[in-house]
């Protein structure tokens, strides 16, 4: 067997072992859908949300974002606000920071003006 040979055999191989990672460890997920959904949680801060995606916690939330300190929510309804407002940004690709101004105006927090 020549050089070159040998080395088109290598090459080969590589390309073959290339492929064979690469078909096993791609996405199992496909084209399948995530389903999200939040759950409100009694935390020792109040109210807090856990989103889940498939039955898998993806947030874990138990204090009011963007304000200082460790605040809960005063009710699993005002989580679940943040909460669905949290997951439709996720869904639509947006970043899913929550801020002051959006707690205003989900009537979570009053900012003074």
């Amino acid at each position: 067997m020549t050089i070159r040979n040998k080395f088109s055999l290598i090459g080969i191989t590589a390309l073959l072992v290339c492929i064979a990672v690469i078909f096993f460890t791609r996405n199992k997920n496909g084209n399948q859908k995530i389903f999200l959904h939040a759950v409100p949680v009694q935390t020792v801060y109040g109210w807090g949300y856990n989103i889940m995606a498939n039955e898998r916690l993806y947030i874990k939330q138990e204090f009011i974002p963007s304000v200082p300190g460790k605040q809960g929510f005063s009710s699993s309804d005002d989580a679940l606000a943040v909460a669905n407002l949290v997951i439709q940004r996720i869904s639509t690709g947006r970043e899913a920071t929550i801020t002051e101004r959006d707690l205003d105006s989900l009537g979570i927090l009053k900012i003074k003006k």
